[in-house]
């Protein structure tokens, strides 16, 4: 096995010293697929992006709540234009390796992320920092010239285009994360690899067995680790609920979101263990905006989405507490009215009228139904929800047929554009509408799942993203959110209900929080 190029013998014999086999505090997650990269500047799924957050802390980080705090930056200032910031860095921040956390490592993980050859998910977190569009576009190639400088080993200084008042919440993002350029120079695309990965959060990878597990050990090294109460996580690949609820009966899982199956079974065997909360997730139907007949019609995106019976969905086929979703934005997201497509509160008997006559005016019917895939990750609830609305569809001459794939498979499909319709959850790191409403800009790539471009809503969203006032952005948001949910590039169906068992003795998990950090969770001594 080999380790961080400069891992000193001293830190490591410590590591194993506090985190060793006979662990006090052992926290068994539930991870539902194979992390599809932990890179974080290239991963692109939750789950994934949770176990980074385990591993790294950036400028600033999210509190038990999901609201951001200060991180490896302890302080910042803001011109009065709003355009330039100045982050103070802390000088206790030490990598797993015992190397100090300096600016240049924040220099060099932004110039990574947009350089083109890096590939990144998603690089437009910088997208206001200055000749962040030349360099993206490939027409500036010294990335040198990207707007962000180090005056000195604990200051960094973002020079941006505009101003950025939603800036706190998007340094949280995992593809801001500090990058240890040394480890990941000489490991190259093995640089995540348990001994060779060098990070700056409260936990280290200690082992990962692929489809099985990955360990994490609690970080000496990390400026709260004093405040860290576990001294490992096992985030344990399980490929569905069902699974991981038969695990959680076992012991070897803490905590199991439940499906709707066992949801009844769960308040009369375990109610001391059940906790229920609204989350800020959505799920929803996405549909090919890039090729296809939907891209080109939207009588028959409107037709699709008038003919979901979403009151049914919530009530009969998947009773889970949820609330029907007619618009993109959750009620449990904070300081939002939430906006919605124009026919909620039409009478379904007027609604699937409706859809009738588009259909029919698009040359479709039951008599010559329009074939749609749709493809979405394997689960029987999953399975079941698109089961019930294919029967919907079908009175108006749409004929759905159901391809189940893995995570990654999905994610392929998606990316490549190889589907018609796809069925999945937006779920929201963070408690603000900014970023539930950011995966529709024509600009975000793979992030925008069905390829929707509206210059509209681009302009709105823009602005709203650079107001300098909360009222201003807030209301340009939601004109935004109104322009996207018109032209039905989605159909919304329900948003999040968290139905929870958790395991008695540990303490600290927030029921309305996806992805609670593992640092803010222990167990009863």
């Amino acid at each position: 096995m080999r380790f961080a190029p400069r891992l000193a013998a001293g830190l490591f014999a410590a590591l194993l010293a506090s985190t060793g086999a006979q662990a006090q505090q052992v926290l068994h997650r539930f991870d539902q697929s194979e992390p599809d990269s932990l890179d974080p500047q290239k991963t692109n799924s939750l789950e994934s992006l949770s176990i980074d957050r385990d591993m790294f802390v950036g400028l600033a980080m999210l509190d038990a709540h999901g609201k951001p705090v200060p991180g490896a930056a302890e302080s910042w200032d803001i011109a009065p234009d709003g355009k330039t910031w100045t982050f103070h860095l802390r000088h206790d921040d030490k990598w797993s390796n015992g190397d100090p956390v300096t600016a240049a490592d924040f220099l060099y993980s932004f110039r990574r992320l947009v350089d083109p050859k890096t590939a990144a998910e998603d690089p437009s977190d910088l997208k206001q920092v200055v000749n962040y569009e030349a360099i993206i576009s490939g027409k500036e190639t010294d990335l040198t010239k990207l707007g962000v400088e180090a005056p000195d080993p604990y200051t960094l200084v973002l020079h941006l285009t505009e101003p950025r008042i939603a800036l706190p919440f998007i340094l949280t993002d995992m593809m801001l994360a500090p990058l240890h350029r040394a480890s990941i120079e000489k490991a190259g695309d093995q640089w995540t690899q348990p001994g060779h990965i060098v990070s700056n959060g409260p936990f280290v990878m200690k082992a990962w067995t692929p489809q099985s597990e990955i360990v994490l050990a609690k970080n000496p090294t990390f400026f709260d680790a004093k405040d860290v109460k576990l001294d490992e996580v096992h985030w344990s690949v399980t490929e569905n609920l069902e699974t991981g609820l038969t695990r959680y009966r076992a012991g070897e899982l803490d905590y199991i979101q439940l499906t709707r199956v066992h949801l009844a079974w769960a308040r009369e065997n375990l109610p001391d263990q059940l906790r229920s909360a609204p989350s800020n997730s959505t799920y929803l139907l996405f549909f090919n905006m890039v090729k296809g007949d939907l891209a080109k019609d939207i009588r028959l995106r409107e037709a699709f989405n008038l003919a979901i019976d979403r009151e049914v969905l919530v009530t009969k086929i998947d009773p889970r507490g949820e609330p029907p979703a007619y618009g993109m934005i959750p009620p449990a997201v904070s300081d939002y009215t939430a906006q919605s497509m124009s026919f909620k509160g039409m009478p379904m008997a007027d609604r699937l009228k409706r859809a009738k006559e588009l259909m029919t005016a698009a040359g479709y019917g039951p008599d010559h139904p329009l074939s749609l895939n749709v493809i979405y990750t394997t689960d029987e609830s999953n399975r079941q929800n698109l089961l019930a609305m294919s029967a919907m569809l079908k009175p108006v001459g749409i004929d759905l047929k159901l391809q189940n794939t893995e995570w990654q498979v999905f994610v392929s499909n998606m990316n490549q554009r190889n589907y018609d319709v796809g069925f999945f959850a937006l779920s929201g790191t963070y408690d603000d509408y900014e970023n539930g409403l950011d995966n529709w800009r024509s600009d975000a790539g793979f992030a925008n799942p069905a390829g929707y471009a509206n210059p509209k809503f681009d302009d709105l969203f823009h602005r709203g993203g650079t107001a300098t006032s909360m009222a201003t952005r807030r209301d340009l948001m939601q004109q935004a959110e109104k322009v996207m949910l018109d032209d039905y590039p989605i159909a919304p169906l329900e948003f999040g209900q968290r139905n929870v068992l958790v395991n008695p003795k540990l303490q600290g998990y927030v029921t309305d929080v996806i992805y609670n950090q593992s640092r803010y969770l222990s167990f009863k001594e």
